[in-house]
């Protein structure tokens, strides 16, 4: 499973948590993929690091699934939008 692109939409800091989350999209050479991620960081966190963490966190998911939920599924990369 290669991953082609990876993006994610705003980022946002959840004090409930004490940390940013985001919803991060990967897209594979068929599939695009939906993984809501978090990560423990303070406020004044550098926003790339915030970034990296929260890619890193996705890949993971990514990798750890071996049947994504159809919830996770986007659109198939040529074709129509199955979910948002």
């Amino acid at each position: 499973m290669i991953i082609e692109a990876l993006a994610f939409d705003t980022i946002r800091y959840n004090p409930e948590i004490e940390g940013f989350e985001a919803s991060v999209r990967i897209r594979d050479a068929v599939w695009m993929y939906n993984y809501p991620v978090h990560i423990k960081a303070p406020l004044t966190a550098d926003y790339a690091l915030v970034a990296r963490g929260l890619m890193q966190r996705a890949r993971e998911q990514h990798k750890a699934s071996k049947k994504p939920l159809f919830s996770q599924l986007l659109r198939a990369a040529n074709g129509p939008a199955l979910a948002a």
